[in-house]
């Protein structure tokens, strides 16, 4: 399309200026013929002035406007360029921030114990269900790999984004079958021992439980866990930071609490 519009801009100056050279040349012949009569003959100049130097104007004014329209053209391509390069910047923000709430959801029931208690099939990755979920979460990690190896294109957020949908609806169905399912998939006897387990935990998370109370609160819920739930490491950890502050146990490092002003008679 470009080149057909340069060619018909050329033909159309050639044309004006033919047309033009042809006009001027008549008139100087005019103009000649009425101050110097019929002997007169064309000067050199007289023909460069009717034929050379409306070409030049001409041409001068074609390059002059195609200068100032290529120039806007490449300033508005890079507007543009500018313009998607901050709409896919703002694509990959968002993509990042939705790929980080669902994982923080899923987290909490890897972390936390009253929800790993009240739905014990999310850590069962030997279920179907649940499995999807870490295929899917895989897929998400396999996605980011390959954007962090390669330009963060079109392309791979395609991939990134489609990898975020299917994650999404894995947990959401997971999420939905757990809280169908409950407990329903263990037997009496660990149903039994997940309500003491459960018991324990809010003795723990109790305020009001003394640090006898506490301690053994502690040990029968881990008891109680055992063989039915695999507490992970960042679960353990947890739940032994709120029975250090059930029991008054400071953390390593900090300072003890000011003791209390006495009373003035």
């Amino acid at each position: 399309m470009a080149k057909k519009v340069a060619v018909a801009a050329l033909i159309f100056t050639a044309f004006v200026a033919g047309l033009a050279a042809v006009l001027g040349y008549g008139a100087l012949q005019l103009v000649q013929a009425a101050v110097f009569g019929d002997d007169g003959d064309p000067s050199v100049w007289s023909f460069f002035a009717a034929f050379m130097a409306p070409s030049l104007f001409i041409g001068a004014l074609v390059l002059l406007t195609m200068g100032v329209r290529s120039s806007r053209r490449r300033a508005r391509a890079a507007q543009s360029r500018r313009s998607n390069a901050a709409a896919q910047a703002e694509s990959w923000r968002r993509l990042y921030v939705r790929r980080d709430e669902l994982l923080v959801r899923w987290s909490r029931y890897e972390t936390d114990v009253a929800l790993m208690i009240d739905y014990p099939i999310m850590t069962d990755y030997t279920d179907p269900v649940v499995r999807d979920v870490i295929v899917a979460m895989q897929g998400i990690r396999a996605a980011e790999a390959q954007a962090l190896d390669l330009d963060r294109g079109p392309a791979e957020a395609s991939k990134l984004f489609h990898a975020v949908n299917r994650f999404e609806v894995a947990f959401l169905t997971a999420e939905k079958y757990a809280r169908r399912c409950g407990q329903s998939k263990l037997n009496p006897a660990e149903r039994t021992k997940l309500a003491g387990a459960r018991q324990a935990l809010n003795i723990i998370l109790d305020g009001a439980a003394t640090p006898s109370e506490v301690e053994v609160a502690y040990r029968s819920l881990r008891g109680s866990l055992r063989g039915i739930i695999d507490l992970p490491d960042r679960a353990v950890a947890d739940l032994q930071a709120h029975t250090r502050q059930s029991l008054g146990v400071r953390p390593h490092g900090s300072s003890p609490a000011p003791a209390p002003a006495h009373r003035a008679a």
